[in-house]
């Protein structure tokens, strides 16, 4: 039940371009929105992951959601083009890692009374609640979010040889899965240090890359930049590169069948899922 996440295992993470290190291991883009898939609204969470294109894909699909909404509303705050979008990037390990766990596993099927199906539930209906102003479309996460929060309450018995669990491991539903692989993410829990849960990840952390990164959503029909006159955007298939003094090439995910380094300063395609 329990993911066995080496200590020293490259997790990848995107955050806002004005950010910080450690602010990415604060858990704040998760506290301040109205939930996301593993938190309620002011549970501050760590989403990851191992493999670099599950956090990219993520990220691009919000992007996407940015994007409709600045379009829709371009009548009153016109579009800037093209649409590109500028972010960071992170790679960093955590010592010793944190206990996860994985929410695919049979016995936290049963433990916790989920479908396995209910992880891989796009949820396209809007959050409940008014949107308000320059706040992040949301998303209905009622049921994953719920689950978190057992995760979240589980205090193994005195005795036990089990830790209390600091995270879940998931199905990353926003990247296109491939014959006999599916990439996952990791939702950290940020306990409040009062708890004496475990140690702040800041204090057990190692960065190993700080960069820039960009997104760019482009036609369908030339994949060129998009302009006021382009007819048909192509939201599933956008680019994104990364640049800037701390970037590296990112290394290859070996468990992705076919999977490929990504240099800076280059564009490489992705391919989102909007079911």
């Amino acid at each position: 039940m329990y993911y066995p996440l080496a200590a020293a295992a490259p997790l990848y993470r995107v955050t806002g371009p004005g950010v910080n290190w450690p602010t990415p291991l604060f858990g704040h883009g998760a506290y301040f929105t109205k939930g996301g898939r593993y938190n309620y609204a002011s549970e501050p969470t760590v989403y990851c992951a191992e493999d670099p294109l599950a956090v990219l894909a993520e990220a691009a699909f919000y992007e996407a959601l940015e994007w409709q909404a600045k379009i829709s509303a371009h009548r009153f705050n016109p579009v800037t083009y093209p649409l590109v979008s500028s972010h960071k990037f992170w790679r960093f390990s955590i010592n010793p890692a944190p206990a996860i766990i994985d929410l695919e596993h049979a016995q936290a099927v049963a433990l916790f009374q989920h479908t396995p199906h209910m992880l891989l539930n796009p949820s396209l209906n809007p959050g409940r609640g008014p949107h308000l102003p320059g706040q992040h479309p949301a998303r209905d996460y009622l049921g994953t979010q719920h689950l978190a929060s057992d995760v979240r309450g589980l205090v193994p018995p005195p005795g036990s040889a089990d830790p209390r669990p600091e995270g879940v491991k998931a199905p990353a539903i926003r990247i296109k899965p491939v014959a006999g692989y599916r990439a996952h993410q990791l939702a950290l829990f940020v306990f409040d240090p009062a708890a004496n849960v475990n140690q702040p990840y800041q204090n057990r952390a190692n960065l190993l890359m700080e960069c820039d990164l960009e997104f760019q959503f482009l036609r369908s029909d030339t994949r060129g930049p998009v302009t006021a006159q382009t007819v048909d955007i192509d939201w599933r298939k956008p680019r994104f590169r990364i640049s800037g003094p701390g970037a590296v090439a990112i290394p290859a995910y070996a468990p992705r069948p076919n999977a490929k380094a990504y240099s800076p300063n280059r564009w490489y395609n992705l391919e989102l899922c909007f079911a």
